[in-house]
């Protein structure tokens, strides 16, 4: 399976609760934003868990971060509410389950390169990395979740106000990649309102050049760094694109 699976590519998906597809475990499903491969995938997904359902253990063998974005997420790590980030690195297990509340998640799984980081999860509460977040002229309030050097990926949560240019830090490079949390962003014309995924090439694109807030601001989760050719090649497992 190919969703948005050309990286070179701008990508961009408006979230519609009526489009997800159930998994094979019973009460998760999932909407798809890009992927390559079938169940075994490199996958960024919105995943929903109806409530008191489960999902098997299994091995992440090319790491998951993910954003709690309704109810509570529950593994033998803890309980993880709304507006927590989870990184479970390369080789990390565990077997997540949800109570009455259901939960539902943005998820990114077999992303990772393998730079020695151990198999110990990283838990971010988003309101108390928002308390050490810095300004930024280009993004806002910027909190940064995690960096990787080796590869060049940055993981941050950006508070920007509303109707405003986002651009880019001085030098900032690699491809980027947004999911609006909160408020929402306009690209070309186009709002991508709560659930919003936008995903730019390494390469910057007319489409960047046009990104603006909505008129209620946004919150949103940034990736960057991650796109370019030396970055994807040191990802740890790699599907077949062909």
């Amino acid at each position: 399976m190919k969703v948005n699976a050309d990286f070179r590519l701008f990508a961009a998906t408006r979230f519609d609760a009526t489009k997800y597809i159930p998994s094979p475990s019973y009460g998760v499903n999932r909407f798809m934003l890009d992927r390559i491969g079938d169940e075994k995938a490199r996958a960024t997904t919105i995943v929903e868990y109806e409530p008191n359902s489960k999902f098997p253990e299994h091995t992440h063998i090319g790491g998951e971060e993910f954003l709690v974005l309704e109810g509570t997420f529950k593994d033998q790590f803890g309980e993880f509410p709304a507006g927590t980030y989870v990184r479970n690195p390369i080789d990390s297990k565990h077997a997540p389950w949800v109570d009455d509340d259901g939960c539902t998640i943005f998820v990114k799984l077999l992303q990772m390169a393998d730079t020695s980081e151990g198999t110990t999860p990283i838990h971010v509460d988003l309101e108390k990395a928002k308390a050490t977040a810095k300004e930024s002229a280009a993004l806002g309030m910027v909190a940064e979740l995690y960096r990787n050097d080796q590869t060049g990926e940055r993981v941050e949560i950006c508070w920007t106000e509303p109707d405003k240019e986002v651009g880019l830090a001085d030098g900032e490079a690699g491809g980027e990649e947004l999911f609006v949390i909160k408020g929402s962003v306009v690209c070309q014309g186009t709002e991508y309102a709560k659930w919003g995924w936008l995903r730019f090439p390494a390469e910057l694109v007319e489409e960047r050049k046009t990104l603006r807030t909505g008129k209620d601001g946004a919150q949103f989760y940034r990736k960057t760094g991650h796109l370019t050719e030396s970055a994807l090649a040191m990802e740890k497992v790699h599907i077949s694109n062909a």
